[in-house]
């Protein structure tokens, strides 16, 4: 039992990584006050969500700063566009829906096409923040790479779909829980995407202590 509270005992570590993710959460908070930095903020917030929380790789306001700050110009522009792209298609689905109470053949069939457009494009949010905060390229081909992977990785976006929705369900039924539930739903997405974002990596034979690869 001494050993479970001592330094090294789990109690600690435990308690450590929770202190940590708070931290992280009012850091990812505060990052996304501009509102055009919320992919740089949230991209930071994964980067620094694994290696140290997950992995214990260094000190969570450097990781984060840091990211934040190598990730900053090309995080505003693709929060723009995917933010116009969003827009665009939450206006079309809305009016589709209007369309869809004439109950016509041509309605359901632009219906189901939207939503497939829909689909498309909330997995390609939602990878967009793992792949960005992992692969450094030019804009074009971030969302290409984006794209090819989000598409690929549909049974692994499923889930990572359903923890976003439960930590928001929980968050409304709780405010205060906003205060961990953003970085601990990142270190629960984390154990889906990392798996996809290796399959892009390059390989690598033997265990060479990256954190990136899954190595400890």
């Amino acid at each position: 039992m001494s050993g479970f509270f001592s330094a090294e005992g789990k109690f600690f570590s435990i308690t450590s990584r929770i202190i940590d993710m708070i931290f992280l959460t009012i850091l990812w908070i505060i990052g996304c006050i501009p509102i055009v930095t919320i992919l740089t903020s949230t991209s930071s917030m994964y980067h620094t969500t694994v290696k140290c929380i997950r992995y214990d790789r260094g000190k969570v306001l450097e990781e984060f700063k840091e990211a934040y700050k190598k990730n900053l110009k090309q995080g505003i522009l693709l929060t723009i566009v995917y933010g116009i792209a969003g827009t665009v298609i939450g206006l079309i689905d809305y009016r589709v829906f209007g369309l869809m109470q004439s109950r016509t053949s041509a309605a359901f069939i632009l219906a189901f096409g939207m939503l497939i457009v829909t689909v498309i494009y909330l997995m390609n949010v939602l990878w967009l923040i793992p792949v960005f905060s992992r692969f450094t390229n030019t804009f074009g081909k971030i969302m290409q790479l984006n794209y090819a992977i989000a598409v690929r990785q549909i049974i692994r976006s499923i889930p990572m779909f359903l923890i976003l929705i439960v930590s928001v369900i929980l968050v409304l039924a709780s405010f205060p829980l906003v205060i961990v539930f953003p970085s601990l739903a990142m270190l629960l997405i984390s154990y889906l995407s990392e798996p996809g974002l290796h399959k892009y990596m390059p390989k690598q034979e033997e265990d060479n202590g990256d954190w990136r690869y899954g190595f400890k």
